[in-house]
């Protein structure tokens, strides 16, 4: 059987051509059209059967993260959370995933993402989640953005013992030996972990802290500011009435530490002469006004949320090993205050 070389040749067309009339395009001359066509039935040639075109693959449906807000604690430090939600947006997106942000906090389950089961992944924001909406996520991985109760899932914490002993070893250098850690009951377990690791660097050392901490019935994370400064006030009042001074105080959270400042004022209580303070977090908004301004420890919020994104890709990739759980820590950075000295 011929092929379009041979009818080319004998056509004296070139093949390009032979293929433009075998296909019944345009641009070639009516006469060298029939030329081509007579050869084509002289010669005996069979156009081979085109085969069929794929069809094309289905499009395959976005993946979904859901970021889980469990509680109201990311509303108490929005700071935290807007740099924590960028490293988690920034990560998704280089992965080519949607972020879903699904507020639980009222206790109500009300998500259709989870309902139909539309998740690829779930990132847990929050000190603890409810037994409905655990069950709810049950097979679906997850990460824990934030300190929390006790679960078999893998988490990216800011190592509170770390943040505690760094807060102890600050104060240490600066010779404080009447060293104590102050701070109001909550549902954020780190706060606990952090007063461990600072009374664990203190007692390396050779001295003992001492810890002052209220019970009130409402949580840090539900207090009101009023609450928040009447909880504080009976603690202050005390560390001063029981501790020699100059004082080296640890507080597990900056909205702390300007509530305290502000007894501290009032009490004519000098921050940097008679009381120095070490606080956490980082957050701008309840540092600012402080004079002088305390060292804080920084969480590294933005690079905790693209970590955890990390580790939930790598859970959802590797599912077979999704029941050992992983606890990954991004090393807190103490930033130095100032002190009067910076102003005299």
């Amino acid at each position: 059987m011929a092929n379009t070389v041979e009818i080319a040749e004998a056509a004296g067309v070139s093949q390009a051509t032979v293929s433009r009339v075998i296909n019944n395009q345009s641009g070639v001359a009516p006469e060298t059209v029939q030329l081509v066509r007579d050869m084509i039935k002289r010669l005996g040639y069979q156009p081979r059967p085109r085969k069929a075109r794929k069809s094309s693959e289905p499009v395959k449906p976005p993946k979904n993260v859901a970021v889980v807000m469990l509680d109201e604690s990311c509303q108490r430090h929005p700071t935290l959370a807007m740099a924590k939600l960028k490293g988690v947006q920034q990560a998704l997106a280089i992965a080519g995933m949607n972020m879903i942000l699904a507020d639980v906090s009222s206790g109500e389950v009300n998500v259709p993402a989870i309902a139909q089961k539309q998740l690829d992944g779930v990132l847990l924001w929050g000190h603890r989640g409810s037994k409905e909406l655990l069950d709810k996520l049950q097979g679906i991985p997850a990460v824990w953005l934030s300190s929390h109760v006790s679960s078999t899932d893998s988490v990216v914490s800011q190592g509170n013992a770390a943040i505690g002993q760094l807060a102890g070893e600050y104060l240490l250098k600066q010779n404080h030996t009447n060293l104590c850690f102050l701070t109001v009951h909550s549902d954020h377990p780190g706060f606990a972990a952090r007063g461990d690791g600072f009374g664990y660097a203190v007692h390396l050392a050779g001295h003992e802290i001492r810890r002052f901490q209220s019970e009130q019935d409402v949580p840090f994370e539900k207090m009101s500011s009023q609450q928040l400064e009447e909880s504080l006030a009976l603690l202050v009042e005390t560390m001063l009435a029981e501790m020699p001074r100059p004082i080296g105080l640890f507080l597990p959270d900056d909205q702390i530490t300007a509530t305290v400042y502000r007894l501290l004022q009032r009490a004519n209580v000098e921050v940097g002469r008679d009381i120095e303070i070490v606080s956490c977090n980082n957050e701008e908004p309840y540092l600012a006004g402080l004079h002088p301004r305390p060292a804080t420890i920084d969480l590294g919020p933005e690079l905790t949320g693209r970590r955890a994104v990390e580790q939930l890709l790598w859970n959802i990739r590797q599912p077979q090993l999704s029941g050992r759980r992983v606890e990954l820590i991004v090393e807190p950075i103490l930033i130095d205050g100032e002190s009067l000295a910076d102003f005299s």
